[in-house]
């Protein structure tokens, strides 16, 4: 088995320095790439799971993917091989801590500062997403932050494990407080999971703690299934009321109420961000998941009536007690006078006794009761207190923009009034803004989008971004999404596709191959193949490229290059004493370049002669080197 300990020079090219961290599934290293000169963070599969060849399987699959993305708010995944018996990851180091560690540190985060960090961690989501990955684990101890703030995602669809990990028969992977619903209970997920990830990473940046919590990860899987959130603005009153409706409808049970796409909450984070009014869709969604944490907090029991105080005793006097039988009756007969006149102002038009109206003579036999003020409670709370107190309930709804669904925001007779028992009440329920359904126009030509939404009385808000996937002028998404009531008037943002995101090669001829790959990262390109070539270049640097530079290519396009492995060495030939057309004949065929000079001999026999060289025969040199050789010339005259 490889080595990890410090110092061992791991699978033959990266040398170990230390251990960075261990969890159930891996153990992460901090290396030395002998190879390109950088340090890198190597993971190795865990022992437990490295005899598990489905869990090996998917391990190699996944890395794989995580290769695929390209991105600065992303951990870039460099390699994924075997030794040994063990799988492992090469992927980007990076300086910092986690996010864990700054919000055990600081929370509650400023709103301006989370929504900062949370626009980063969507940004990384939305290049995943494009590429099919799904993150599933997104958490504080995922997200990196480094010293200038810029925040990378780290371990895209690659589950770390630990105490509260869950991963039973590979259907539920993640971490149990940050779980959406459909995932705790081994759904499919897609996208909506990891954004009501996001707002729980947020909710926990703004509160300083997660929304849901237990001793078991069963028990906190479960409260996600089947419990609302407290209120943001209950844990900490300074968060924006619009940046809590943003959370909650990210944290909303259902996934086709979240935000279907990271780009559709960071525009709404963005315009938070800007003090710009929010969606209405998102207004209503938040304010229904609220709705649901304050009925979940509510006693929904009215308070009993208070005792009739008994009569005061009297004397004996009989004059005295035949004035309050008088008193009696009379007030029996006024109680019947007004019972019969508020049944006629109640009664419909057919004069029966429908509707719930109370009668004259059953007046005569009932408590009176005070209406209570029901307005702004919920409808399960008013009709509660409405039985309670003997009262008959009409439930009636009525479109409204100002009070969320369920909640009553108008009664006949108003509060106030003394009521028989038995008598109806009516309760108008808001079912919240008169709403128009949003057509689902993603994928579609925008043209054709910006038609069939504006026919419906909304407005349409145009941006556009680069995509690997949807053709230029279509629809790459849309914010509501199809199919989500909103008011009229309301304005639909549609996203549209501007083509593959492009990047200019870069030139990184003459550098280093560490700088040249680094240069080309920032350029958004991706370094291809090396081709290794002899060239009087210093060892390691790029002596030519493929595409040239100033090339356009699609964002994660490859430059393939050739790299100098020095010149070839030749060893110099002996050319003493051969003719001078002899030694440079000699010299030529051996890879070198001759230089000819003459020097005056006295000896006839040395004329044309090559008397001397430099440098001397059998010493090796780079080929194309110089060798200066010295030639006899005889001019038939003594010194």
């Amino acid at each position: 088995m490889d080595d990890t300990s410090p110092g061992a020079l791991f699978d033959g090219r990266y040398r170990i320095v230390g251990r960075l961290g261990q969890g159930g599934m891996a153990r992460v290293f901090l290396a030395q790439d002998e190879s390109l000169h950088r340090q890198v963070a190597v993971k190795v599969l865990a022992d437990r799971h490295s005899d598990d060849p489905h869990f090996i399987e998917r391990f190699q699959r996944e890395a794989r993917a995580a290769a695929r993305l390209n991105h600065p708010n992303i951990v870039q995944v460099y390699d994924q091989s075997q030794t040994a018996g063990m799988s492992y990851i090469v992927q980007e180091y990076v300086e910092g801590e986690t996010l864990k560690d700054l919000i055990r540190r600081e929370s509650p985060i400023d709103p301006r500062r989370a929504i900062t960090i949370a626009l980063q961690i969507l940004a990384a989501l939305r290049v995943a997403h494009q590429q099919g990955v799904i993150h599933r684990d997104v958490k504080p101890q995922n997200i990196l932050v480094q010293p200038d703030g810029k925040i990378k995602v780290a371990d895209f669809g690659i589950a770390s494990a630990g105490d509260t990990e869950m991963t039973e028969a590979g259907s539920i992977v993640g971490t149990a407080q940050y779980l959406a619903p459909e995932q705790a209970r081994g759904l499919p997920v897609g996208p909506p999971a990891d954004l009501y990830a996001v707002g729980i990473v947020l909710y926990e940046m703004l509160s300083g703690r997660v929304p849901f919590e237990g001793e078991a990860a069963v028990t906190v899987a479960m409260r996600h299934v089947q419990e609302a959130p407290e209120a943001l603005t209950d844990r900490n009153p300074l968060v924006p009321v619009a940046l809590e409706s943003v959370v909650m409808r990210a944290l909303a049970k259902d996934p086709t109420q979240r935000y279907q796409s990271a780009d559709q909450m960071g525009i709404e984070l963005d315009r938070v961000r800007q003090g710009l009014p929010i969606s209405d869709e998102t207004s209503v969604i938040g304010a229904a998941t609220i709705a649901m944490t304050r009925l979940a907090s509510e006693t929904l029991v009215a308070p009993p009536l208070p005792p009739r105080e008994p009569p005061p005793t009297r004397g004996g006097n009989p004059n005295r007690k035949r004035l309050w039988i008088l008193l009696l009756v009379l007030g029996v007969v006024l109680l019947a006078v007004v019972a019969g006149v508020y049944a006629f102002t109640r009664g419909d038009s057919a004069g029966g006794g429908g509707g719930g109206a109370t009668t004259a003579s059953t007046a005569t036999t009932s408590a009176l009761v005070e209406i209570p003020d029901l307005v702004g409670q919920t409808q399960a709370a008013a009709t509660a207190a409405l039985e309670q107190l003997g009262l008959v309930v009409l439930i009636t709804q009525q479109t409204s923009a100002d009070a969320p669904p369920g909640e009553v925001i108008a009664m006949r007779p108003n509060p106030g009034g003394e009521v028989p028992t038995g008598t109806t009440i009516e309760l108008q329920i808001s079912a919240g803004p008169n709403l128009v359904t949003v057509p689902d126009v993603q994928g579609a030509d925008g043209g054709d989008a910006t038609a069939q939404i504006e026919v419906l009385g909304l407005l349409v808000s145009i941006v556009e971004d680069s995509s690997d996937s949807v053709a230029v002028g279509h629809v790459i998404s849309q914010a509501p999404s199809g199919g989500v009531g909103v008011k009229a008037g309301s304005t639909v943002t549609l996203t549209i596709s501007k083509g593959k995101q492009t990047g200019t090669v870069p030139n990184i001829t003459k550098m280093d191959i560490t700088n040249a790959q680094n240069t080309l990262i920032a350029a958004g390109l991706v370094l291809g193949s090396e081709t290794q070539a002899n060239d009087a270049a210093p060892v390691g640097q790029v002596i030519s490229q493929d595409p040239a530079a100033g090339t356009i290519l699609p964002q994660g396009g490859f430059v393939n290059v050739v790299v100098s492995k020095g010149p070839v060495s030749v060893s110099v030939p002996s050319v003493v004493n051969m003719t001078r057309s002899n030694a440079e004949a000699q010299i030529t065929n051996a890879g070198l370049v001759a230089n000819t000079q003459e020097t005056a001999v006295t000896d006839p026999a040395q004329d044309g002669i090559v008397v001397s060289q430099d440098p001397a025969s059998g010493s090796s040199r780079p080929q194309g080197s110089t060798v200066t050789i010295v030639v006899g010339r005889y001019s038939g005259t003594t010194a």
